[in-house]
């Protein structure tokens, strides 16, 4: 199967950026990412059923 889009064969472009994150990365303690309700929904995850109900009960009384 043949693809249409142009992919690059090496990261040799952005190989300083790499280089310069890695470098940052180390000096840290902790990683915080930010992302929103689509994530979780893309990985399998609802806003109903069991689970919900469970964990979010007083919000459902409320």
């Amino acid at each position: 199967m043949f693809s249409k889009t142009l992919t690059r064969t090496s990261t040799a472009d952005c190989s300083v950026q790499i280089k310069r994150l890695k470098k940052a990365l180390a000096k840290t303690d902790a990683v915080v990412i930010g992302a929103g309700a689509g994530l979780s929904t893309s990985a399998g995850l609802t806003y109903s059923g069991e689970r919900f109900q469970k964990n979010f009960g007083d919000f459902i009384e409320k």
